[in-house]
């Protein structure tokens, strides 16, 4: 991970410890508007609980730096990407998906209804932080 800095690595490894911690207000204050809307769009419902992490890619892109984390469950993983960019707040994330599997079941309507409106809880309580 030499081409990204130290700030950027903590706040990559925060974020991912607050995911599993189950810390949704800590997950989400390093969230843009923009990134909770492509995030919630990409997953089926209530995201899953995970006991880990481990950051499987990460580089460049112009002034931004995309990272590939993989969440693992007890009996399943799956990868979030997610592009940062150092704003006036400090480094957030400005766009973020679950990277998906050829043949894996993708999110539909009522799952997508489902983490919209989770997604407005994270960011009304990291208004309140």
């Amino acid at each position: 991970m030499a081409d990204a800095s130290e700030a950027l690595l903590a706040a990559v490894c925060d974020q991912a410890e607050c995911r599993v911690r189950a810390d949704i207000q800590g997950y989400a204050r390093y969230l843009t508007p923009e990134a909770i809307e492509s995030l919630r769009a990409s997953f089926p419902g209530i995201p899953p609980r995970v006991q880990q992490f481990e950051i499987v890619a990460q580089k460049p892109r112009g002034a931004d730096y995309l990272f590939d984390v993989r969440y693992s469950a007890r009996d399943h993983s799956f990868v979030v990407r997610s592009r940062w960019r150092k704003l006036d707040e400090g480094w957030m994330v400005i766009h973020a998906e679950r990277l998906w599997k050829e043949g894996e079941a993708q999110p539909g309507i009522f799952s997508r209804l489902l983490a919209f409106i989770f997604g407005l809880l994270a960011v009304r309580g990291r208004r309140r932080s």
